[in-house]
């Protein structure tokens, strides 16, 4: 650009002065169609280009041209290079008798100048730059007078426009409404400048308008643009409704040295909303100071130091960035934010078009890092987050040079008050009642997935749900995106002692867990109904998807359990289950359980509400309703008796639950139960044997069968004649009647 203006400025002035000294005595001789002619050689020898104009004056006043035009090389044909409305100058003939070239006043309106990138580094005015043939080497000339200084009192351009496309075609900038006023201008000092023009930017980037003003102070460094400096006493820009100020210094206006203050006033993201069409209206954001020091090419820029200021943001960075022949960059930054508490709801109504959760209330938060931006790699060699009850630091590299972002770094967390950050989230955490702190550590990456991999420790976590309490929970786990392990970890459950490790993996697919649990007492509550509106919601998320499947291995010993319909003391549990789910067709594998002494009734009201408990308690609800309609055999109340223990062991293939031990030990009578059943469709294969004690009013040696078929909703029971026939009771009986009459009967049932 330094080079256009100067071959312009020479272009300009050998004009004025070649024309101009022909005023001297020459005007009657040059009529117009003369002066055309010695343009047009003018130009076809020098510029190698074509020139019109519609007139030319020359006077005593000096130089006026009317609508003057320049062709594109070589001519006409192939577009217009330059063209002004009108051009004047005029020169101060009395200065030139005293060997100064003064000219008073230089104005021009209607100026436009095209440039074209036509291919790489070549512009449609490359011919112009054209180095001369070299010449034979002349005699030493004698030493000449130095050539008289040049000066223009006063430059004035009104209405002018510049433009640029480049050879691709997706880029174009246009400086347009061009208005410029300058006076005392000479070759080395300074001179005050006004000007105020638009500029049109047409980009993949960015397209818009951007007005802009300036006032300051230029020296042209001898006409060698690379001496040049610029003084900016103030220049104003609009870009939207946002509004922005510079003032400075620039040195070298070629490749300027620059020191630039940048202030951007208050504005809202309504201002840009005509320039940026996606951005969320109406949020108001802070006024923004930059102080820069910068070295600018055409090649690249070097940022010496830049610091930035934007409200609670503070920020500072330098390196550099070059575009030719390809795009590379190294900028190293600082930064620092504070926080305001922010409520996402008020955030979320303002930007709609983006997914942010509603009713997080985050608190006053301070941020920093330090990032290094490096030809498509992000490295954050350290960052970090402090609030009340959160405390973050880590670091981070991100490489985003390739088709895929890939990414890796580490952090560690710590929650002083669990209670705090709950308090972020209300209506998601507020009914727990979290307390205590915790802290992890923790590693990370992505490369087209994310994967995490840490350990946490609980300090003294209390929590409330389901009508349950837990405190002074401690201890340490590991963890993965799919996995979690805790060797141990103890403390009170509805403030009874426990403690408890477990390991789980393929969590986010197929859970698989393992688990050793011990417990002073567990009491049994009622879980609280889901709302009618979020349970038809569960359920159809339910049945809707993939089934989701559970895999338990472990042993829980309890030191009493405590409900309404059942109690009981120590109780021990071992599980191996594969599958669990609402759907036990696929349930496999193996659990087994014992407990007492102590105390059921009304069983059918804890299996409602515990699905778990019902598979447990399975053959004691059989037991319960086989007695009932098996009357006549006078079996004591199994819906409320008090045991001495009860045991289970059992085996499940695809939801068919064999009943390998079945066992109740009790004051009035022992049962066990054998068979099988079907859990998904609740079929019944059983067999209870029933030995009844005194406590029940009779007493039996030997056991009383029951057979059991139908489902649990409609059993069919029968009671097994044959062990009735071999009751020691029965037999002596039956031989008072008719001698024999037992040992007949035993044969009846063989057959």
């Amino acid at each position: 650009m330094g080079k256009i203006l100067k071959i312009f400025a020479f272009m300009t002035a050998g004009l004025a002065l070649a024309l101009g000294a022909g005023v001297l005595g020459l005007k009657l001789y040059f009529s117009q169609a003369r002066l055309k002619t010695l343009a047009n050689d003018f130009a076809a020898k020098n510029l190698k280009r074509e020139v019109s104009f519609d007139s030319i004056a020359l006077n005593l006043s000096g130089l006026s041209i009317e609508k003057l035009r320049v062709s594109e090389y070589p001519g006409f044909r192939n577009g217009e290079f330059f063209s002004a409305a009108s051009f004047s100058v005029r020169p101060s003939f009395r200065a030139l008798l005293r060997r100064e070239l003064r000219i008073n006043s230089i104005s021009a309106s209607g100026l436009n100048m095209r440039v074209a990138e036509v291919k790489k580094d070549t512009y449609n005015f490359s011919d112009l730059l054209a180095p001369a043939a070299p010449q034979r080497e002349a005699r030493p000339a004698a030493k000449e007078a130095a050539a008289p200084q040049l000066s223009v009192s006063s430059l004035k351009v009104k209405n002018s426009r510049f433009s640029y496309a480049n050879a691709a075609g997706d880029m174009a900038v246009t400086f347009k409404d061009i208005n410029l006023s300058a006076s005392g201008i000479s070759p080395a000092g300074l001179f005050p400048v006004d000007a105020d023009f638009t500029m049109d930017v047409v980009s993949p980037y960015f397209k818009g308008e951007i007005p802009a003003a300036l006032k300051g102070k230029i020296s042209l460094g001898g006409f060698a643009p690379e001496k040049g400096r610029a003084e900016i006493e103030k220049a104003s820009f609009a870009l939207g409704g946002v509004k922005g100020e510079i003032k400075g210094s620039l040195s070298n206006l070629l490749e300027p040295d620059a020191r630039l203050a940048l202030t951007v006033r208050e504005f809202s993201t309504a201002d840009l909303k005509a320039v940026f069409k996606n951005l969320p209206a109406k949020i108001l954001l802070p006024e923004i100071d930059a102080d820069t020091d910068f070295k600018l090419t055409a090649k690249n820029v070097t940022f010496r130091s830049v610091a930035l200021r934007a409200g609670p943001v503070k920020a500072s960075l330098k390196g550099w960035a070059a575009w030719n022949p390809q795009v590379a960059y190294d900028i190293l930054a600082d930064i620092k934010a504070q926080v305001p508490e922010i409520d996402t709801t008020l955030l979320a109504r303002k930007a709609k078009q983006y997914p942010l959760p509603k009713g997080l209330k985050l608190p006053l938060a301070e941020v920093s890092a330090r990032v290094s931006l490096k030809n498509g790699t992000a490295v954050i060699p350290s960052f970090s987050l402090e609030s009340s009850p959160l405390s973050v630091k880590g670091r981070l590299t991100a490489d985003f040079s390739g088709p895929q972002l890939k990414a890796s770094g580490a952090a560690n967390a710590e929650v002083k008050s669990l209670a705090g950050l709950a308090a972020i989230a209300p209506d998601q955490l507020g009914a727990y009642a979290l307390s205590g702190s915790a802290g992890a550590s923790l590693n990370f990456s992505y490369a087209g997935s994310p994967a995490v991999a840490g350990k946490a420790v609980l300090n003294g976590v209390g929590a409330s749900f389901s009508g349950r309490s837990l405190s002074g929970l401690s201890g340490a786990a590991d963890f993965t995106m799919d996995s979690l392990t805790a060797k141990k970890l103890q403390g009170k459950l509805d403030g009874e002692d426990f403690t408890a490790s477990f390991s789980a993996r393929d969590i986010l697919k197929h859970p698989k867990a393992e688990f050793d649990l011990k417990l002073a007492r567990l009491v049994i509550k009622e879980t609280p109904a889901a709302p009618a509106a979020a349970a038809a919601k569960e359920g159809a998320a339910k049945t809707a998807g993939d089934p989701f499947y559970l895999d338990v291995t472990g042993a829980a010993q309890i030191g009493a359990i405590n409900h309404p319909n059942f109690r009981c003391g120590p109780a021990s549990l071992k599980l191996a289950l594969v599958n669990i789910s609402d759907d036990m067709r696929a349930l496999d594998g193996s659990a087994s359980f014992t407990a007492g002494p102590g105390k059921f009734s009304e069983l059918f009201a804890l299996a409602e509400k515990h699905k778990a408990a019902k598979v447990a308690l399975y053959p004691l609800l059989v037991l319960q309703k086989a007695s009932k309609l098996v009357k006549t055999l006078r079996l004591p109340d199994f819906n409320n008796i008090d045991f001495d223990v009860i045991e289970g062991n059992y085996t499940f293939t695809k939801g068919l639950m064999k009943l390998n031990k079945s066992a109740l030990t009790a004051s009035v009578a022992d049962a066990s139960s054998t068979g099988s059943i079907n859990l998904p469709a609740e079929k019944l294969d059983m067999r209870i044997s029933t030995t009844l004690k005194e406590a029940s009013g009779i007493r039996m040696t030997a056991p009383i069968g029951i057979l059991v078929k139908g489902t649990m909703t409609a059993p069919e029971v029968k009671a097994d004649m044959k062990s009735i026939a071999e009751q020691p009771a029965v037999k002596k009986a039956l031989d008072k009647i008719a001698p024999g009459a037992s040992k007949l009967l035993k044969g009846l049932f063989k057959k």
